[in-house]
């Protein structure tokens, strides 16, 4: 819910007849061939054929298809059998870093202000763990991934270093300046950030040796958004 546009660029969408969907629940019969539409909803590419089939349909009835900073979400026990026209979009970005043929962009959460939080680090390791898949192998201050981010930031801000199997945490993670270690990836999701964590490989200690800060990757991550942003305002403009 925090990865579509409208919530950064709202002083500019404000001024169209702007209407949210949601991927699992596409009003098909409301949106005309002439209007533009946004797919902006997290890893959404090859994360399930229901998913698959409605962006199809998107592609099929309507000629002005953006995707800002969607993902590639392949899951290694599912396999998804329906295959995205990538060609028919309008406009095409992935937050997957160096993906062949797709121009990277990163999910526009980056321009979240809750990413600006600075707060005395309370620990030196907190986890974040997936719903679905829990982190019981430390004993190390956890929340899920169900938090509010608001909470989530919170959480980073007090920690030095994430330990985490969640997409979003780790990007956040990342974008706050923390070292970022990826536990148990499940998804094709977690291939291509544009600076990959270093994946546990159960010495916890090297693996932390081995990580990084990257206290450039907010600013960068918000400038390119800004420039996409002003390559949708384009299309927008010349319908």
């Amino acid at each position: 819910m925090l990865c579509y546009p409208y919530l950064y660029f709202k002083d500019y969408f404000k001024h169209y007849n702007c209407q949210i969907h949601s991927t699992k629940n596409i009003s098909f019969g409301s949106i005309l061939t002439s209007d533009v539409v946004i797919l902006a909803s997290g890893g959404c590419f090859e994360v399930l054929d229901r998913f698959q089939d409605h962006i199809n349909t998107l592609l099929d009835i309507n000629d002005n298809v953006i995707s800002w900073g969607c993902g590639h979400n392949e899951h290694n026990d599912r396999p998804v059998y329906w295959h995205i026209d990538y060609h028919k979009f309008k406009l095409l970005s992935v937050r997957d870093y160096n993906f062949p043929g797709q121009e990277y962009v990163p999910c526009v959460s980056a321009m979240n202000p809750l990413l600006d939080l600075k707060l005395v680090e309370k620990r030196e390791i907190g986890i974040i763990e997936h719903q679905d898949f829990p982190i019981n192998e430390f004993r190390f201050d956890k929340i899920d991934h169900k938090q509010s981010m608001e909470k989530i930031c919170k959480f980073v801000a007090e920690s030095k270093i994430i330990i985490t199997n969640t997409y979003h945490a780790a990007y956040w993670s990342q974008l706050m300046n923390r070292k970022v270690i990826l536990y148990k990836p499940f998804s094709s999701k977690f291939k291509n950030f544009r600076h990959q964590p270093i994946e546990y490989s159960g010495d916890l200690k090297r693996d932390i040796e081995l990580s990084k800060n990257y206290p450039l990757f907010l600013s960068e991550s918000r400038e390119i958004n800004k420039r996409f942003f002003i390559k949708v305002k384009k299309i927008i403009e010349s319908i």
